[in-house]
């Protein structure tokens, strides 16, 4: 494994902050963990692993804090995170044998993608359609599966398909961090016994994210996220070109 530079600790703590609070209130966040992690001297692959650690120590902190606010049930674990942690097994697996240029290649699409996803505005005129509760085990199915493979966006998916299901974006909010969690735990555990997670990196990410998931909370509860959308969309873009630069000096 490559060494990961010490240097980009402090870089880690606050870009984890950043990225959880992004991640709580719209998603995208691990666009920016995974653009650091990579610049720290990590293989994207790793990398991938790696902002696991981050992710779990940012949900868990929100997660606590929209249980104490009763946005969190128990029937959740059934309709949302066990299809989720089953489709998360599955994408964990495929990403740990994926090449590290062409998860590069997957990371850079998907990021050009969430930018036009974050910043479009969405369409107030139409009602929003709701679909019934037997479409839930596909939709977080689905969700599951690429959560596990990538993470990054996550958070748009999850939201988009809490909407379908009738949820407003304070519920879905708390959805989209129980099901990360349900998600992260085995998907860490996967990439740990491929050996793909670098654990001092990973600390230092996980203490900004824990920190982050807590400001989050408040600013999703609190707070009209448009102008958010937009800092997170030009973030994206911005990672997106230190994530595909390689690509154009040779092989990762």
């Amino acid at each position: 494994m490559e060494q990961f530079e010490l240097l980009y600790i402090p870089v880690l703590l606050i870009g984890g902050f950043v990225a959880s609070v992004i991640n709580v209130v719209a998603g995208g966040g691990s666009y920016l963990t995974l653009s650091i992690l990579i610049l720290a001297g990590l293989p994207p692959g790793v990398a991938n692993g790696t902002n696991r650690i981050g992710i779990l120590a940012g949900n868990l902190s929100s997660a606590a804090k929209f249980v104490r606010l009763g946005q969190i049930k128990r029937s959740d674990l059934w309709y949302f995170c066990l299809p989720a942690m089953l489709g998360g097994i599955a994408g964990a697996y495929l990403a740990t044998q994926t090449a590290d240029r062409t998860l590069r290649v997957v990371l850079a699409v998907l990021m050009l993608f969430g930018s036009w996803t974050v910043i479009k505005k969405p369409d107030q005129s139409r009602e929003k359609k709701v679909w019934a509760k037997n479409w839930t085990f596909p939709l977080f199915s689905g969700v599951g599966l690429y959560a596990g493979f990538i993470q990054a966006g996550t958070g748009f998916f999850s939201l988009a398909a809490s909407t379908l299901l009738g949820h407003d974006l304070k519920r879905g909010n708390a959805v989209k961090t129980v099901m990360n969690l349900s998600v992260t735990v085995p998907a860490l555990a996967i990439f740990w016994g491929q050996s793909m997670v670098a654990w001092p990196a990973g600390l230092a990410l996980a203490v900004g994210m824990g920190l982050g998931g807590l400001m989050g909370v408040k600013v999703s509860q609190e707070s009209n996220p448009e102008n958010l959308r937009k800092m997170v969309a030009a973030a994206i873009l911005l990672s997106a070109v230190f994530v595909v630069y390689p690509l154009l000096n040779g092989p990762s």
